[in-house]
């Protein structure tokens, strides 16, 4: 029995039709592997970078840490000829200073060599930072009696972290050249993605952002904030300050006896031979203040509230962080991208990003590296790296691998306050069509006057203060 013609060009179309459905499934299911695999890689390569760059953190206060203990070392050594320890400990110091800034640099250049081979591209935006930073090196590093060269030593470094390219960008840089104030608005970029959003509830959980929402009446004159100090490099610095004078005085205590005895014992167990009481005491090194400068911890080095339940931002954390780790310090945040062009037609390429954040940890007898807070010295104390929440590191300093976002920040925010917003920049963009506009605000807050118990929601902690959620940031 013969099939009729017209009935044979029927079933050739279904088979098209069937044909081009399988193909189109295919194609779907190989952009949804390879958004999988795509993120698998993105996060692998984000999270590899950030404990790169914080495990060279770690081995930078190691060192520094070790190089006091071996000024304390050399006094003891040379007690009985106090002539001979001048030059020995000018030399201990002139390293600390230079590694301060050579470990961190290392982390910056090992950072990139591990997204560079989890296959992440090129981050132009950071790259042009990064030049800024080198350019600006003579301008904003001056150099110092001990290290002349210090921005020329400084800009070779950025060469050379970067020769391979830039892969990674360092999320919570210092930029010399950026004097942005964190507690202002308009330098928080959570208020311009909540603005963009139209995330009331954001407003609504922060009360001075909810009584600017409601009488808002111009910018003003934007307070600027202070620029960071050249004692530090601008990417994955450790945050540590340099003090001239006597070891007593690192005490706050400053009585001498509690330093004394805590750095006899750790100049002791890590191997400083030399060091024992009798050699310590004349050695002069407790009340000396002319030939010894000590590198102690800086600002950064402060409770962890940020991981404590009833932090400042009320996270849903199952208990606080162990005392003995309970301090901020220093930390990396990585931001890497990577875009996706699928295979399916009519579908766009599309940009992902993935940040981590990572620091180094250590502990001396149960206690913080900080003795508790007691004495700031920095000691070789850290053992590990870990990653952690990027709500555990310091949000101010988050964003900077962004180039449109520093760019804003440092050179548009006074001109967007006065109504002059920048062409082609999108935080501008964001200000002048919808924040600046009394339409925009007052559906807010009326928004907010019908629907503001929607914004109190309890964590699994319990009811916190001002809600729990975790809205746009």
């Amino acid at each position: 029995m013969t099939t009729p013609r017209h009935r044979r060009g029927q079933i050739v179309l279904v088979l098209v039709f069937m044909m081009l459905g399988l193909l189109l499934l295919m194609l779907v299911n190989a952009d949804v592997f390879m958004a999988i695999r795509g993120k698998g890689r993105l996060q692998n390569a984000g999270d590899a970078a950030a404990l790169a760059a914080a495990r060279w953190q770690g081995i930078t206060l190691n060192a520094v840490g070790a190089l006091n203990l071996a000024q304390i070392d050399i006094a003891c050594k040379y007690c009985e000829t106090p002539s001979q320890i001048s030059n020995l400990v000018a030399g201990v110091q002139h390293l600390q200073e230079r590694l301060v800034f050579a470990g961190p640099c290392a982390g910056l250049y090992a950072s990139q060599c591990i997204a560079a081979k989890n296959g992440i591209e090129v981050d132009k935006g950071m790259t042009g930072l990064v030049n800024d930073s080198i350019a600006g090196a003579a301008r904003y590093v001056p150099g110092t009696p001990s290290w002349p060269t210090k921005s020329e030593d400084y800009a070779l470094m950025l060469k050379g972290a970067i020769s391979e390219g830039v892969y990674a960008g360092c999320d919570n840089a210092q930029f010399f050249n950026y004097s942005a104030n964190g507690s202002h608005p308009l330098f928080n970029r959570a208020f311009y993605q909540a603005v963009d959003g139209e995330d009331w509830c954001w407003f609504f959980l922060r009360g001075n952002m909810y009584d600017l929402l409601k009488n808002f009446n111009g910018w003003g004159d934007v307070p600027e904030g202070a620029t960071p100090s050249p004692t530090n490099p601008e990417f994955y610095a450790v945050d540590v300050n340099r003090f001239s004078g006597a070891l007593r005085d690192v005490d706050p205590d400053q009585n001498g006896q509690r330093i004394r005895r805590n750095a006899i014992d750790l100049a002791r167990r890590a191997g400083c031979e030399n060091v024992n009481e009798y050699a310590f005491d004349r050695s002069g090194v407790l009340t000396n203040f002319t030939d010894y400068a000590w590198y102690v911890y800086g600002g950064d080095w402060r409770q962890w509230t940020e991981m404590h339940r009833a932090g400042p931002d009320q996270l849903p954390l199952r208990s606080d962080v162990q005392p003995r780790y309970d301090v901020f310090g220093c930390s990396a945040v990585t931001r890497v991208v990577s875009t996706l062009t699928p295979v399916t037609p009519g579908t766009t390429p599309r940009q992902n990003i993935w940040t981590a954040a990572a620091k180094p940890f250590g502990e001396i007898d149960g206690k913080t590296i900080t003795l508790d807070g007691e004495i700031p010295l920095v000691t070789p104390a850290f053992t590990a790296v870990r990653l952690i929440m990027l709500a555990g590191a310091s949000e101010e300093r988050q964003n900077m691998a962004e180039d449109d976002w520093v760019v804003h920040t440092r050179d548009h925010i006074q001109m967007c306050a006065e109504g002059k917003g920048v062409a082609g920049c999108r935080y501008c963009a964001i200000l002048e069509n919808k924040w600046n506009k009394d339409a925009f605000r007052l559906k807010g807050v009326a928004w907010l006057s019908r629907n503001s118990d929607q914004c109190i929601v309890h964590t699994g902690g319990g009811p916190a203060p001002t809600g729990g959620t975790r809205h746009a940031r």
